[in-house]
């Protein structure tokens, strides 16, 4: 028989209050007997309060007994040894002015007298500059969360889990299509093949646009994706993550007491939920986040000559793909906030010590060089994946007082933090090629299709999907052509030290310079970042509730949180890049979105600029027309720019 919540409340209370009254009594006793056992163990003292400890030192010598010492007599002072006669050496120094103010040479006393000749060696200390010898650095960070969280709650005509995560795969396949690159590569050794680069290049000028219907794509190139660009749309800041959480996710704004409570902790029922009234029920409200912060500083110089070619690439791709079609009474419609972000800035930053390196009048140039025989290469490779499924499926009746279901609330958090500081020089010479490569690629597939009947929807039931990438650049990149006194130390050795100091303080960039480091690499200079995230978040739950007390319930079916976060500071100086074959940079953003809602709510999904957009296109999925876009061929593009065609032909 089951007692009421007032019957329930007094019976927890006189439990509590005995439990509090033996563990008192239990106490006493223990502290009685603490007392009486110390109280033995002093009665053997003479004085409980000092303690006195006796011990023999007295050492046995054993068949020698120490030795005296004493102290030696101060030693007379010596006179010096006469001086020899005649000179001292091949090459006397004779100075005119005496050395201190406390010592003169002597003169000649008298003819006949033997002369003095003083000879001085002059040693010229010259600074020794030992550099610690830079090496490559590679990293690879592969992270998965797999979760699989399908509850079921009774018995009803629910959908098939099975048929639901197909479903989830194919979503996913769409999203991976929808990329503006074919193929990922994310092995080092990919992109120290021509081949790989001239690959990227190309697709960066036509990057595929899948005929995907009802796709939204934006895509800029060059300096047109530069700054903060959200949803196809140029901002002045960028979107705060923690601002769009849904309610569900924001921290309580209740302040919190520091009072102690004089009553026992026992006691306290107020924040027990068992004696809460109301019924809940929380099958979303799930968290996941992909985080990815780069900070990299491991070379860089205010000049570099390249023998080969200097190549720099940067690609964004993000791609949202999102289901969110509900069923039920009024209400039971969620919202999703679909919000790509991204930011590319470039900042100079002049190198603090050129001014100061000035060498005095009449001071040679230190020239201190660093050889690497092979390439040097600085890379990172991550890859951060989740895939999640939270399909929860419940059938009951609700009799209870109160009641509170919790089958989602859950949390996924990928992180990663790498920090690389190298050195800077001067001067870096490159005998190969100069290769720069940052590609940030971000997917999300939501599917929060929710079945809902007989309970009140949450009012914080709204999705936030959000792909947001931070790419910086503290040092600007000036091009000049190379000219044929630095062109000869490319092809320089070790064994031509002498020709390489040369040729540099031959050049005006160098002359009058204190000290030049100098970091030759035979081969090539490989600076790689490559982030891949991809989140996937199945919240499709069936709820169905029984009884009078069904219509009070509150079901939160929606609330989810999903976040692929990318951050790449490149920490640098103003450089001045001389490449014996010609440079190419290139910068693609590329935002995709599918979001697949009532038709009703895809007014409030998609701007009116993106709507007016849809309906100029030609076909489902063509962007053409969008910002930042040309409508000239790959081949019309690449004729711009003959040092583009140049290197990849």
């Amino acid at each position: 028989m089951s007692l009421d919540s007032i019957t329930e409340q007094i019976a927890h209370f006189v439990g509590a209050f005995e439990l509090i009254s033996e563990q008192a009594r239990l106490r006493d006793q223990y502290e009685e007997f603490v007392a009486l056992r110390r109280k033995a163990e002093l009665e053997d003292l003479e004085d409980p309060t000092r303690i006195q400890i006796k011990a023999n030192l007295q050492l046995d010598p054993g068949e020698y007994e120490a030795s005296g010492y004493s102290f030696a007599a101060a030693q007379v002072s010596m006179p010096p040894a006469p001086a020899l006669p005649g000179s001292t050496g091949d090459a006397p120094v004779f100075l005119s002015s005496p050395v201190s103010p406390e010592f003169n040479f002597p003169e000649t006393e008298a003819i006949g007298a033997p002369s003095l000749s003083v000879q001085l060696n002059a040693v010229q200390l010259l600074p020794e500059i030992e550099l610690e010898i830079i090496g490559s650095a590679v990293t690879y960070t592969f992270q998965t969360l797999n979760l699989s969280d399908n509850d079921t709650i009774g018995e009803g005509d629910f959908r098939d889990v099975e048929v639901l995560m197909e479903q989830g795969e194919a979503m996913l396949n769409t999203a991976m299509s929808m990329h503006a690159l074919s193929e990922l590569p994310i092995n080092i050794s990919d992109y120290q093949t021509d081949e790989v680069i001239e690959t990227l290049i190309e697709q960066m000028l036509s990057p595929q646009n899948a005929e995907v219907e009802g796709a939204t794509v934006h895509q800029f190139h060059g300096e047109d994706a530069m700054g903060v660009i959200v949803n196809g749309e140029y901002l002045d800041e960028m979107p705060v993550w923690s601002e769009l959480l849904p309610e569900h996710h924001q921290p309580d704004d209740d302040t919190e007491d520091d009072t102690p409570d004089p009553m026992p902790a026992e006691w306290d029922q107020s924040e027990d939920p068992d004696f809460e009234d109301g019924h809940s029920m929380v099958t979303g409200a799930n968290l996941a986040i992909n985080e990815v912060a780069v900070n990299v500083g491991w070379v860089d110089a205010p000049n570099f000559i390249v023998g080969g070619k200097a190549v720099n690439l940067t690609v964004v791709s993000q791609v949202a793909v999102v289901s969110d079609n509900d069923e039920g009474d009024s209400g039971a419609q969620s919202d999703t906030n679909v919000i790509q972000s991204s930011l590319i800035d470039v900042k100079a930053s002049e190198a603090p010590w050129v001014q100061d390196n000035v060498a005095e009048p009449g001071q040679d140039t230190i020239v201190a060089i660093d050889w690497i025989s092979g390439d040097l290469i600085v890379s990172n490779f991550i890859e951060q994946v989740i895939d999640a499924t939270d399909i929860d499926q419940i059938h009951t009746d609700i009799t209870a007082s109160s009641t509170a279901y919790t089958m989602g609330e859950n949390v996924l958090v990928n992180v990663t933090d790498i920090l690389q500081l190298g050195s800077y020089y001067d001067v870096i010479i490159v005998g190969g090629d100069m290769i720069s490569v940052d590609i940030v690629s971000q997917t999300i597939v939501l599917l929060d299709d929710d079945v809902m009947s007989g309970v009140v929807p949450s009012d914080t039931d709204d999705n936030l999907v959000m792909n947001e990438v931070s790419l910086t650049t503290n040092g600007e990149d000036t091009h000049q052509e190379l000219s044929e006194n630095l062109a000869d130390t490319v092809s320089l050795q070790k064994v031509d030290t002498d020709a390489l100091e040369d040729a540099l303080l031959n050049d005006p960039a160098f002359a009058g310079a204190e000290l030049v480091r100098v970091l030759k690499i035979d081969g090539d200079l490989l600076q790689v970042n490559v982030i891949e995230q991809i989140t996937m978040l199945q919240d499709q739950d069936d709820i169905y509730v029984n009884g009078s007390k069904g219509a009070e319930a509150s079901a939160l079916g929606g609330g989810n949180a999903i976040l692929n976060s990318a951050s790449i500071n490149k920490m640098g100086v103003d450089s001045v890049v001389m490449a014996q074959e010609g440079e190419y940079s290139d910068l693609l953003l590329h935002q995709a979105s599918l979001i697949d809602g009532p038709e009703d709510d895809n007014g409030e999904l998609v701007n009116e600029a993106v709507a007016l957009l849809m309906e100029e296109v030609d076909a489902p999925g063509n962007s053409e027309n969008a910002p930042g876009q040309t409508k000239l061929t790959p081949s019309e593009s690449a004729s711009i720019d003959d040092g583009m065609q140049s290197m990849i032909a």
